[in-house]
């Protein structure tokens, strides 16, 4: 029963990421056909974006609730809801005060940040970016609140609110491109950013006040478990560094490449529509699993643990192979419908599609990468995220340079896959040398297993997008490119894993037999 409760609530959460997602990527596609890869409006608007989520995930937002949860969930525990409160009431404080005056130095600097970033290659765009992005600072500040919320509301068991963030958020910002952007342009899209992310704050307050959570600003420096968090925060700050480093190399990387500008764009649009493709089932997934595995941990129940880590691995790869193969089969169509019109013509197309390909190749491995660092943060080991992340920030660096001339805007792209996938392998393996039931003959058989599948899915998907294509070049041709194979690669994966007789398929043909039944009675 508990399996099939965390399974509703996982699905539900996707449920609503998934809507969220969903107008991230009509909210991406507006300004694709804005601003395209080659205006320096665009340009400067995706520098203005960009480095504060970039400044804000090296700095907060993940270390925020991966060294908060831990330690809120042993007191909420061990010493009750109360002590747990007036802990995150003084953490909050401290976070906000932080923040706010790290925004603060960003916003006087912004200039400067912005010349360092761009290395001098598009000087045109430095101007209307320096101001730009000062507006864009505030999304710090309102994102540590943000997560901090998320964290007490996770640990308290509330995943839905937390999960609708982004559906709130872009909602707004959709609302924006529709009805005024137009008449008030790019600097009052950064403005619906920004108000975007206050909701964020705001949806999640009705919940909070619900669970009695009436928060106090109050800092006390000397709290035991305040100490607690900072301990862990440092090594948890230079782990998560990996996935906004990794971006902010990527894209100094695409900049040295023969079309400069249009190289960074497409990379980050690319970067984008990986994220959001990926992160629906990944962060889902995490986000139910982080605090159960911190009481776990905090119970010092090693089996458990263990046992909910291994057949989370399963399902991760389950799922996240035969999508890694569907989008490396189905880039170009999928760029194509989401970014294809306006000033996002067929050169932005095959820029973009080419990263995506190869960011796409390490969504396993950015699975694995984050639940992996997930189950550290809860063990209150930071030291190990931290040695794999740093290996993982150098071999992307070198590795953007070295490919970009053979790879083109691909390279880069291809980097970030191959360290973020050695950093999570590695990690996996330390965890099986401390757990010894973690990985055995059974589990290595059905991983093979799925990867094979996941080749069959890549050549089924691959071979009808081609023989589609060649009917046309209509909207009704491009859509069918991309919805015949995704469906076929889908159905032939799941009934191939029936024959082949994974576990996760039979749960998945049971779920659906349980519907059906229900349907009937009904």
């Amino acid at each position: 029963m508990e399996s099939r409760g965390a399974a509703k609530a996982v699905s539900l959460m996707m449920i609503i990421m998934l809507a969220g997602k969903a107008l991230g990527l009509v909210r991406d596609s507006m300004a694709g056909s804005y601003f395209g890869t080659a205006s320096v409006e665009g340009t400067a608007f995706n520098y203005a974006s960009v480095i504060p989520r970039q400044f804000m995930d090296v700095m907060f937002a993940s270390a925020i609730s991966a060294s908060f949860i831990p330690v809120f969930n042993e007191q909420l525990t061990n010493r009750g809801k109360k002590k747990a409160f007036a802990l995150a009431h003084n953490f909050i404080s401290v976070i906000l005060a932080a923040s706010t005056v790290f925004t603060a130095l960003c916003i006087v600097f912004a200039p400067q940040i912005i010349t360092i970033y761009d290395g001098g290659k598009n000087l045109e765009a430095i101007p209307l970016a320096s101001s730009l992005i000062r507006l864009m600072f505030v999304i710090i500040i309102l994102s540590c609140v943000a997560f901090s919320l998320t964290g007490v509301l996770q640990s308290l068991g509330e995943f839905n609110a937390p999960a609708a963030m982004g559906l709130v958020s872009n909602a707004i910002i959709l609302v924006y491109f529709f009805f005024f952007m137009d008449r008030f342009g790019v600097f009052g899209l950064c403005a619906a950013y920004v108000l975007g992310w206050a909701a964020q704050v705001m949806i999640q307050l009705p919940f909070l006040i619900k669970s009695h959570f009436g928060f106090r600003f109050k800092i006390n420096l000397e709290d035991e478990s305040l100490r607690q968090i900072g301990v862990l925060m440092i090594p948890v700050m230079v782990s998560t560094w990996v996935g906004p480093v990794n971006v902010l190399v990527n894209g100094k990387a695409a900049l040295t490449d023969a079309r400069g500008m249009e190289a960074f764009n497409a990379i980050t649009y690319a970067n984008t529509l990986y994220t959001v493709i990926s992160g629906v089932f990944v962060l889902s997934l995490a986000n139910v699993l982080f605090p159960k595995l911190s009481v776990l941990a905090a119970q010092n129940d090693d089996k458990g643990f263990v046992e909910t880590l291994s057949s989370t691995v399963r399902a991760l790869f389950f799922f996240l192979i035969p999508m890694s193969a569907g989008l490396m089969a189905l880039a170009v169509p999928i760029v194509r419908v989401v970014y294809e019109r306006g000033q996002f013509d067929a050169l932005s197309t095959t820029l973009t599609s080419d990263a995506l390909i190869y960011f796409s190749a390490g969504i396993c491995g950015f699975g694995l990468q984050t639940i992996m660092t997930r189950a550290f943060y809860a063990m209150r080991d930071g030291k190990t995220p931290v040695i794999t992340s740093t290996l993982a920030i150098a071999a992307n660096l070198v590795l953007s340079y070295v490919l970009i001339k053979p790879l083109g805007v691909g390279g880069p792209a291809a980097a970030s896959s191959i360290s973020i996938t050695a950093a999570g392998v590695i990690m996996l393996c330390v965890l099986n040398r401390r757990y010894k039931n973690m990985l055995n003959t059974i589990l290595a058989i059905d991983l093979v297993k799925m990867f094979l599948l996941g080749g069959a899915t890549f050549g089924v998907a691959y071979s009808l997008r081609v023989a589609i294509e060649r009917l046309g070049d209509s909207l009704a041709i491009k859509l069918l490119s991309l919805a015949v194979p995704m469906v076929a690669g889908s159905a032939g994966y799941f009934a191939l894993a029936l024959i082949f007789r994974l576990p996760e398929a039979r749960m998945g043909l049971e779920a659906v037999k349980r519907i059906i039944a229900k349907y009937r009675r009904q």
